[in-house]
C-alpha cells in the first residue's frame, strides 16, 4: 500500500512538473559567450607567401604577405519559436500570428512522405577579428520580417535557377555531395545541395527532414547561401586583393559548429551528417545551455588575403 501511494505521488509530481513546463510555454538559455563558445583551434592561422595587389596611379601596385585563417564571423538561430534568440537566451519579442512559429510536422503528419520541419532564422556578425582581411558584409537579418522565409513559392524571386533543379534527377545527384562531404570533401561544383541536408533551395526555414538537428543545420547552411545571395556578406577566400560578392555560394569557405542547445566540437563542412555531433545534443525539454529545438550556430568563414589592402 505505502508503494502505491509513493509511486501515485511520484506520478502527480512529474505530471504537475509536465503541466507547469507546458503552460508557461517560456524558453530560456545561456547567453552566448565568445570566449567559451567559440572553438579558437579552428581558426588556424597561416602566413602562406608574399602577395601583390594593384593600386590606382600612382602608386600602381602594392606588396604584403598572404594570411589565412578562419573567422568566426556570424551568429545564426535556428528556432521553432518565433522571435526567439537562442544567443541572448530568451524572447525579443512575440508574434500574434501563430504561423512564424515554427514546427516539425512529423508528429501529426498522415504519410511519412510530409514529414518536414520548419524554423525561423536569425543572423548577427561578430566583430571578432574584422580587420585582419577586409570585409563587406551589412547588418543583421531577422527572418520574422522577410516574406519569403516563410513561402516557397515566394522565394523563387531571388532564386529563379532553382527551377533548373527541380526534378529527381538533380536532387538525386546531392547524394554524391552527400557521401564526399562526410569524407571531408565539399564539392563546390553543386552549389543546389547541402550534403547530408539535401537541397540548397528553397532560400526558405521549410526542410523535408524529420531529424531536428539536420534540419536546422540545413536551415542554417541555407541562410548562409541567402546572406550571400543578396550581398549581405562577400567572400573574403575568393580574392586575395578584395572581399567578392558570391550570389553563387562557394560551400567550401565556410563550416559552422552548435553552440545551443549545448555546444559540439569540431566545427563540421556544410552538410556534414548530424549522426557526427547530434548525440544528446536536443533532449527533450531543455539542453545543456538552452531549450530543446532553439539552435546557435556559429559560422567560421575561410579569410584569405593579402595584409597590404587591408
Amino acid at each position: 500500500m505505502k508503494a502505491t501511494k509513493a509511486i501515485m505521488v511520484s506520478f502527480l509530481i512529474c505530471l504537475l512538473v509536465f503541466l507547469d513546463h507546458k503552460a508557461s510555454g517560456a524558453k530560456s538559455g545561456v547567453p552566448f559567450n565568445p570566449v567559451t563558445d567559440v572553438h579558437w583551434d579552428e581558426i588556424n592561422f597561416q602566413v602562406e607567401g608574399i602577395c601583390i595587389c594593384p593600386r590606382p596611379p600612382p602608386v600602381f601596385f602594392e606588396t604584403g604577405m598572404i594570411v589565412s585563417y578562419w573567422e568566426p564571423f556570424l551568429l545564426e538561430d535556428t528556432v521553432s519559436v518565433a522571435h526567439y534568440s537562442a544567443m541572448l537566451g530568451q524572447a525579443m519579442g512575440s508574434s500574434a500570428i501563430d504561423e512564424l512559429g515554427g514546427k516539425n510536422k512529423s508528429s501529426d503528419a498522415v504519410e511519412i512522405a510530409n514529414e518536414s520541419t520548419f524554423a525561423q532564422g536569425h543572423a548577427y556578425l561578430i566583430p571578432m577579428m574584422e580587420g585582419i582581411c577586409k570585409r563587406t558584409d551589412y547588418g543583421m537579418w531577422w527572418s520574422e520580417f522577410d516574406p519569403m522565409w516563410q513561402n516557397d513559392e515566394l522565394s523563387i524571386l531571388i532564386h529563379p535557377e532553382a527551377a533548373l533543379f527541380a526534378n529527381k534527377a538533380m536532387q538525386m545527384a546531392c547524394m554524391l555531395d552527400a557521401a564526399a562531404v562526410n569524407l571531408g570533401h565539399t564539392l563546390d561544383f553543386m552549389p543546389w545541395c547541402v550534403g547530408s541536408g539535401g537541397s540548397a533551395y528553397p532560400m526558405t526555414g521549410h526542410v523535408d527532414n524529420d531529424n531536428i538537428v539536420q534540419a536546422n543545420s540545413t536551415v542554417a547552411a541555407r541562410l548562409i547561401y541567402k546572406l550571400c545571395r543578396i550581398g549581405m556578406i562577400c567572400d573574403p577566400a575568393d580574392n586575395l586583393c578584395g572581399c567578392n560578392p558570391t550570389p553563387i555560394w562557394i560551400k567550401s569557405h565556410y563550416k559552422l559548429h552548435t553552440a545551443r542547445p549545448a555546444n559540439r566540437s569540431p566545427a563540421y563542412p556544410i552538410g556534414k551528417s548530424a549522426k557526427f555531433y547530434d548525440t544528446g545534443l536536443n533532449p527533450p525539454f531543455q539542453g545543456e545551455q538552452g531549450s530543446n529545438d532553439e539552435f546557435l550556430w556559429v559560422v567560421y568563414r575561410k579569410q584569405r588575403c593579402c595584409t597590404c589592402c587591408q
